[in-house]
């Protein structure tokens, strides 16, 4: 009997789970219309430009021009980048996407030696305004004085430290060094101001200070109030942290990561931000220092970020490793959830400049009593333009929602987000396809995930998603689907296309393509079968379909070969012509959308990294053995490639009414060569007595742990225990088409240092096994010889290893396994129009 009803209560329980699943996980509730925005009255800046563009805000968004404006902001630390390739970085960043850069102006840069400012060389502000300026992209400006940054003393000189001071508060004293900094800054600036006809349309004061008390609160006033006095006129003023709910004075700014190398752990961290649910900040953000911070989302200012994780950087404690769809889905949940404004930290990395003065580093470390280390030049953070420039898979992956924001942002701003009754509240929960829909009058975007980093979720099967507007259900996709693992999408839902309304889809949005008055609407498929719903009382007739078909009874299109891109065009009852391309997702990581001639626009797919250079005038750079790149163009029969330069041909090699492709190629084949061998050192008991040296110091920390030792080299070369030591030398021929050499080292080991001429000029913490870098930007001699020194673990550390905690064994064995070596060609190309056509 007590059988029988156990079973019955297992029965009992898994039809209310089922119900559970079915009435609340999947069933939404939107509104047909939205409540009114509601725009408080801030004290933010001049936000009108001499020829009459204009930036403001309201309560939910910003706004550019009086309409919605949905920004992409990414952080660039121009200090730790080479300033004589500043300008083609912009140019990356613009070209995925980004139209904000952010930047800490970091005080210990500039003020070493007290009273002695330096804006020369990689310091020069005024300079990479100006190449911001000269390329149409703004600037805000995260002016501190308190950076953080993951710099020494959060950014302020050693010579601050040593004054009897109350640093970050309205002590007079404090001030004064603050206020001369600030002068400096605004020297640089001048000219650069919105008001001006310039970039610079933000500034973020202090950083990462909780400002809810009125102490904290009225000295963030009184460094804004500085910067103001200044001449500081920016459109916007922000802070990066918590501050009280009703206050007049900056714009809230939200960050999220997708983990936290800063956590004292060494176990795997699987956080929360990869829930669908309504918008809030990450509460670990600075838990290192904080504890865990406020994260609700204040009321009534714009939703908009600062620090969205586009990478994660390493510290030696924790050696995380995150992949492309980590960054993007920790992203996407926010967009899911009501975010509007992308703020990507960082989208660049950079190497911390050495300081001459310190053995030690400008970097964060245990030595300057902070509980973190990080390499002395690594600030690469695994961003999606790493610490040389190279892409990584994140920069075609985050494309995919800049391009979505660039045209689709305006009227994602305005839409509110709903969820269903029951949220996922468990992060191993794997029977839930996690959903929100952000509508306005009804029509808008619904965003699914099935995802959860490092938590590997199946498939879900028989999903569907009911909307109910409180007079009608309708369910999304009309059939059950499967739902693929490990996978998000954004897909339209009542979307207007001039005119003609497409009432669902489960292909997603990429972007417009307008070409005079015609619109090619550009989506995307996955693995999800394409299913396109049209109202057909707003069509007039579908025509020119390749690769698909066209059920006129139930207005849906589906594709013919369930595989490849597709097309058709549907006329409006205003007998106008809508275009609609369906491209691979594949496809869509390789998309640029640019403009060309006469304000005409072009979709380019290629694997390369496409800059756009002057008017008509572009660069195509890529890493190749062969150096061929291929470029595909929509519309095909309207757009030509030519090389600028005669020893690289541009070939046409193949055209249909969708796509014109070219192969682009040097006449010469570059081929660049490494070797390597092992350097044996037996100076032992100088190794050893250098190592002793190196922990005595780091023991004097308050923050020091034994069995996480830290980085135990310094700028120059000595000798460690247990070292493995190699020569590396590489034969580098210059050609045409040739601007630099991408090396791909495979190792074994807890840290790899490479030295030229006995001076540091590369490290990495381990944390994935391979260290990539540009030959050409690491040194000034390609033809000198590098030392890399390559230092095992030991069994004993406390370290997260993360994807290496399978094979932590052969990190006990430093080891270099291999070295490759590729070209780096930069192609010069325009892109017109085709005047034979």
């Amino acid at each position: 009997m007590k059988i029988h009803f156990f079973l019955l209560c297992v029965v009992c329980g898994l039809c209310v789970g089922l119900y559970a699943q079915s009435g609340l996980q999947y069933d939404i509730k939107i509104k047909s219309s939205n409540a009114a925005v509601i725009t408080p009255k801030l004290k933010m800046g001049t936000s009108v430009r001499p020829n009459g563009e204009s930036l403001s805000y309201t309560g939910n968004y910003l706004l550019r021009n009086g309409k919605p404006w949905f920004p992409v902001m990414g952080e660039f630390n121009y200090e730790r980048y080479n300033a004589q390739q500043w300008e083609q970085e912009i140019l990356a960043m613009k070209a995925g996407g980004v139209e904000v850069i952010s930047s800490y102006i970091i005080w210990i840069f500039h003020e070493t030696k007290e009273g002695v400012f330096d804006w020369r060389g990689n310091n020069d502000l005024n300079r990479f305004l100006a190449l911001c300026k000269k390329h149409g992209m703004y600037v805000w400006l995260r002016i501190g004085p308190w950076v953080h940054a993951e710099i020494k003393n959060g950014g302020f000189p050693d010579w601050l430290m040593t004054k009897n001071i109350k640093q970050r508060t309205n002590d007079p004293a404090y001030l004064n060094y603050a206020g001369l900094y600030f002068k400096q800054i605004a020297k640089q600036c001048e000219g650069y101001y919105f008001k001006e006809d310039g970039p610079i349309i933000g500034v973020q004061l202090e950083n990462e200070m909780n400002f809810k008390n009125a102490p904290e609160y009225e000295h963030m006033k009184t460094l804004k109030k500085m910067a103001i006095q200044l001449g500081m006129d920016v459109p916007y003023y922000s802070g990066f942290a918590p501050g009280p709910d009703n206050q007049d004075e900056f714009l809230y700014t939200l960050g999220s990561y997708p983990d936290s190398p800063w956590n004292t752990t060494t176990k795997a961290f699987i956080k929360p931000v990869y829930f669908i649910k309504p918008l809030k900040a990450d509460d670990d953000i600075g838990s290192d220092l904080l504890g865990k911070v406020d994260a609700n989302v204040r009321n009534n200012y714009p939703l908009i970020s600062a620090e969205l994780g586009a990478g994660m950087q390493k510290t030696y404690h924790r050696r995380v490793d995150v992949s492309a769809t980590d960054v993007a889905a920790n992203i996407f949940t926010k967009l899911a959830a009501g975010l509007n404004g992308f703020g990507y930290f960082m989208f660049h990395g950079g190497m911390t400049p050495l300081d001459s003065a310190n053995h030690y580093g400008f970097q964060e470390s245990r030595v300057s009593n902070y509980p973190n280390d990080m390499p002395l030049l690594n600030y690469d953070f695994q961003a999606p333009l790493g610490a040389m420039g190279i892409p990584a898979p994140s920069f075609s992956e985050l494309k995919l929602m800049n391009l979505f924001v660039q045209d689709y942002g305006c009227q994602l701003a305005e839409t509110r987000p709903y969820f269903p009754a029951q949220l996922k509240r468990s992060m191993f929960s794997n029977d839930t396809v996690q959903a929100s829909v952000r509508t306005k009058n009804g029509a808008g975007f619904i965003f699914l995930s099935n995802y959860q980093r490092l938590v590997s979720l199946p498939a879900v099967n028989d999903f569907q998603l009911s909307l109910n507007n409180g007079t009608a259900v309708e369910t999304v996709p009309a059939k059950p689907i499967t739902f693929p693992s490990n996978h998000y999408v954004i897909w339209p839902y009542k979307l207007d296309m001039q005119s003609v309304l497409l009432k669902y889809a489960t292909v997603q949005p990429l972007a417009i393509v307008n070409n005079d008055a015609t619109k090619t609407f550009v989506f995307f498929r996955d693995s999800i079968a394409p299913e396109m719903v049209f109202d057909n009382t707003t069509i007039e007739k579908v025509g020119a379909l390749k690769g698909c078909s066209w059920n006129a009874k139930s207005g849906t299109i589906t594709d013919d070969k369930q595989e490849g891109d597709f097309y058709f065009e549907v006329t409006n009852k205003k007998n106008e012509l809508v275009k609609v391309l369906v491209i691979t997702r594949v496809q869509a990581l390789q998309a640029y959308k640019i403009n060309y001639g006469n304000e005409k626009e072009a979709l380019i797919l290629t694997q390369a990294l496409l800059r756009q250079e002057a008017n008509d005038q572009w660069s195509l750079e890529a890493a190749s053995k062969n150096g061929k790149m291929e470029v595909k163009i929509y519309p095909g029969s309207d757009v030509a490639v030519k090389s600028i330069v005669n020893a690289v041909s541009c070939k046409k090699v193949d055209e249909n009414n969708l796509f014109s492709s070219f192969i682009i190629k040097a006449s010469v084949a570059n081929k660049p060569s490494v070797n390597y061998s092992p350097v044996t050192d037996n100076n032992i008991e100088a190794a050893q007595s250098f190592k002793d040296s190196m922990l005595a110091v780091f023991k004097k920390s308050k923050e020091f742990k034994p069995l996480q030792p830290g980085p135990l080299y310094l700028p120059t070369f000595h000798s460690l225990p247990n070292q493995q030591l190699y020569q590396s030398s590489y034969s580098c021929k210059p050609s045409d088409g040739v601007t630099d050499w991408e090396v791909e080292m495979h190792y074994n080991g807890d840290v790899l240092t490479m030295y030229q001429d006995n001076k540091l000029v590369y490290d990495q913490f381990n944390y994935n096994g391979i260290c990539k870098f540009r030959l050409n930007y690491l040194v000034k001699n390609t033809a000198a010889p590098i030392l890399m020194q390559v230092l095992p673990a030991e069994k004993q550390y406390d370290i997260y290893w993360g994807t290496l905690e399978k094979t932590v064994d052969d990190q006990l064995k430093a080891k270099v396994k291999k070295i490759d070596i590729v070209p780096v060609y930069r192609y010069n190309v325009s892109i017109e129009k085709d005047v034979l056509k």
